[in-house]
């Protein structure tokens, strides 16, 4: 009696995990996900020759999380949930499957000067570093035309 319980707890968790779906860089790049405002978020690097200083910005702390509603080649971002404020719009142009540059869209928003220096310093590359559950991790780096690289980790996950 007893291995037959075992071999059917065998059998049960072998059909959990091959009907579990492994999700890809393929899962984000359209649908709506979600970005949870961490305190990790909010720390990135500098890299200026052979120097890295670490800086931490001051968090906003009525955004709980971001809203990205993500086509093909543009996505749109909320604060705390879709139609609450005025909404960022940004192009993407991918790289590869999990590596895209991302760029503000002038044509849908009128850009602040930090977006306006972003789109002049061509952008931000955001690359996976890994995918676990629902959620994408990623390093976004911008290589300012001056040769500095800015840097920050973030998550994005599917609701």
């Amino acid at each position: 009696m007893k291995k037959h319980t075992i071999l059917i707890t065998i059998f049960l968790i072998t059909v959990i995990k091959t009907n579990a779906q492994e999700l890809t860089c393929e899962d984000f790049k359209i649908g709506k996900f979600y970005i949870p405002q961490t305190q990790e978020i909010s720390k990135y690097t500098i890299e200026v020759s052979d120097s890295i200083i670490e800086m931490t910005d001051k968090r906003d702390l009525s955004i709980k999380k971001w809203i990205v509603v993500r086509e093909k080649n543009t996505q749109t971002e909320w604060k705390n949930g879709i139609g609450n404020g005025v909404p960022e719009h940004e192009v993407i142009e991918w790289i590869d499957d999990c590596t895209y540059r991302l760029t503000y869209d002038s044509s849908k928003m009128e850009l602040s000067e930090n977006k306006k220096w972003v789109n002049e310093n061509k952008g931000i590359v955001v690359t996976k570093t890994k995918i676990e559950n629902n959620c994408l991790y990623y390093k976004a780096t911008m290589t300012t035309n001056e040769g500095q690289k800015i840097s920050q980790n973030g998550i994005i996950c599917k609701e």
